[in-house]
């Protein structure tokens, strides 16, 4: 009886792991130029009296089967559980439809 080995991709849990191949970095620049063109956010001047939302970056193996990989999915998202009501905010918005 022979032992088959699992050939699955693991998704990186670190930034180091992912910088070690090429595919997850084309996907982090695809997604960085999707955020760019679609003028997702706005730079402006950080204000000295409020915190800066953190962010960061969630890396997902899609897959077709079980043992083949269709792409490598990244997506770069605002930490906004760390913002607090009344200091960091007043209004909450959902755009949902009706």
């Amino acid at each position: 009886m022979a032992l088959i080995t699992e050939s699955v991709e693991i998704e990186p849990s670190s930034f180091k792991e992912v910088m070690q191949k090429l595919v997850w970095v084309d996907a982090m620049v695809k997604e960085y130029d999707s955020i760019i063109r679609n003028n997702v956010w706005e730079v402006v001047p950080r204000p000295t009296d409020k915190l800066v939302v953190s962010s960061r970056w969630l890396y997902k193996v899609k897959s077709v089967t079980y043992e083949s990989v269709e792409k490598h999915k990244v997506k770069f998202v605002a930490r906004g559980f760390s913002q607090v009501e009344v200091i960091d905010y007043e209004e909450t918005f959902a755009p949902v439809a009706r």
